[in-house]
């Protein structure tokens, strides 16, 4: 008989305040932030020493990822409607007839077409699923929640048997 065991990490330092844009997305077309809290769930079966990973091996990653978007301008490298002109010390934005100047400093480019919660939560997740699939014999699925606000979250799943390595 097979076992899995199934492991959620939520805590509260599991969060980053970024701001964004959503091109053609009404009132989320402006400039705006929120506070965001990522949940994290694995599955796979225990090791020899019955357990899946240690916590203290895989909430410093989350936190790193975290961390490497905490107050931040999200961009999307992606979004054709985005022109983005980036020099050593600033990146341009140009949606329409709106033109945003940046410090380079203050902005993260995602390889993502938006930088809506649910692409947001793809990314979290496959960062992790790429580590935590050379940490974790046998791991089955990872799922990252990015949380938006108090009442929203958006779920992504990687099933690690369907993973291109």
């Amino acid at each position: 008989m097979s076992q899995t065991t199934r492991l959620k990490i939520f805590r509260e330092d599991h969060n980053f305040a970024a701001a964004h844009f959503l091109p053609e997305m009404g009132k989320c077309e402006r400039l705006h932030g929120h506070n965001y809290y990522v949940s994290v769930e694995i599955s796979a079966a225990p090791g020899p020493d019955n357990t899946v990973i240690d916590f203290n091996s895989i909430n410093p990653l989350i936190k790193r990822i975290c961390d490497g978007l905490d107050h931040r301008i999200l961009l999307a490298r992606d979004d054709k409607r985005i022109g983005l002109i980036v020099t050593e010390r600033e990146i341009e934005a140009v949606v329409g007839s709106k033109r945003f100047v940046f410090p380079r400093e203050d902005c993260v480019i995602l390889p993502l077409p938006a930088t809506t919660v649910e692409l947001l939560a793809a990314h979290v997740c496959g960062l992790l699923a790429g580590e935590l699939s050379v940490m974790i014999a046998g791991l089955e699925w990872v799922e990252a929640g990015v949380k938006e606000g108090a009442s929203q979250m958006a779920l992504h799943r990687v099933d690690m048997g369907k993973m291109v390595k």
